[in-house]
């Protein structure tokens, strides 16, 4: 068994009362220690904190790491509106009052920033303190289209930065993703992460580079023993588990009936998080741009840290150390 694998003697199941099981990492915090929840993003799995569970478990911190509804072990609904994150966020506070837990920051990464965001907004008495990697808070879009917001998007910046929703949204995405997922993978953990820019941001270019099986290398090498334990763990999960699950994410984003009505549920006066945030910004990310996620970030939450990694997307892969120090 290697190392990675050995992490899931510490997994549990829950069921939450919407009637979805759950499986996640648990640690229990020593006497006096916080507790953290660490919430992954697309396409991840809970073994992706590998290196943050090493780090805090060691110094005595509370570790609560769902694979997220969907992902892993967890389950996998095909309606996409089981996927709004005010109902994952609820998930996830149940699963920590299951546990008895009770001083707990909120840690997020891509999608998981978006929970993460929904529990400042709906559930910050619960939490210390919120942080965020690489895409920061993410206020609720309750009258915004996403045809909207990529106008804005495009008038800040010059270009879009949402085009690959469209096809991580359509009908065939889930067909095509599993027809050709090693091209899908080799751009998602591209060596050189401004290939995201050209095959991912433009309306269209994610389609192009999937349907034409397109390759690239990724950002470690197979040699990398620890790599290969994660690749070959992903290769169960996601062959065992599909897409439909993790392509929900976006498609909960598009439908009119997705984030358009959940957020409608968030009071306008929760839209600010008067907690601790940290933002871990990521320089190279061609999509979470640190220029967009500072002031979106700063504007909703006064008390924001902020510290800018130098890598890509996968900043707690890329810098695991700098990410553990700066966040303990």
């Amino acid at each position: 068994m290697s190392s990675l694998e050995s992490l899931f003697a510490s997994f549990k199941d829950f069921k939450v009362s919407r009637g979805h099981n759950y499986r996640y990492y648990f640690s229990a915090p020593e006497p006096g220690k916080l507790s953290l929840l660490l919430i992954h993003g697309f396409p991840s799995l809970a073994v992706d904190w590998h290196h943050q569970i090493n780090y805090f478990k060691a110094k005595g911190y509370g570790l609560v790491i769902p694979d997220q509804l969907g992902y892993g072990g967890t389950d996998k609904p095909v309606d996409h509106k089981e996927y709004l994150h005010g109902l994952l966020a609820k998930d996830l506070v149940e699963i920590v009052d299951h546990e008895k837990l009770t001083d707990v920051i909120a840690v997020g990464h891509d999608w998981g920033s978006k929970t993460a965001s929904v529990l400042g907004n709906l559930f910050a008495d619960r939490f210390l303190g919120f942080a965020f990697f690489a895409a920061g808070y993410v206020p609720p879009r309750a009258t915004m289209t996403v045809e909207q917001l990529e106008v804005e998007i495009i008038q800040a910046l010059g270009y879009s930065v949402y085009g690959y929703w469209g096809f991580l949204s359509a009908p065939d995405a889930v067909e095509l993703v599993t027809k050709n997922v090693d091209s899908f993978l080799d751009l998602i953990y591209a060596k050189d992460p401004s290939l995201w820019k050209a095959h991912c941001c433009p309306n269209g270019a994610l389609r192009a580079w999937v349907e034409s099986n397109s390759r690239t290398p990724r950002a470690v090498t197979e040699e990398d023993a620890r790599v290969s334990q994660q690749q070959r763990i992903y290769d169960v999960e996601f062959s065992k588990g599909g897409w439909t699950g993790p392509l929900n994410y976006y498609k909960g984003q598009v439908e009119p009936d997705g984030e358009l009505e959940d957020a409608k549920k968030i009071p306008f006066a929760n839209y600010k998080i008067n907690k601790p945030v940290f933002l871990g910004c990521t320089s190279k990310d061609e999509i979470c741009l640190p220029a967009l996620q500072k002031p979106i970030t700063a504007q909703f939450c006064p008390q924001t840290t902020v510290h800018e990694f130098n890598t890509g997307h996968w900043v707690l892969n890329d810098a695991p150390d700098e990410v553990n120090e700066g966040s303990g």
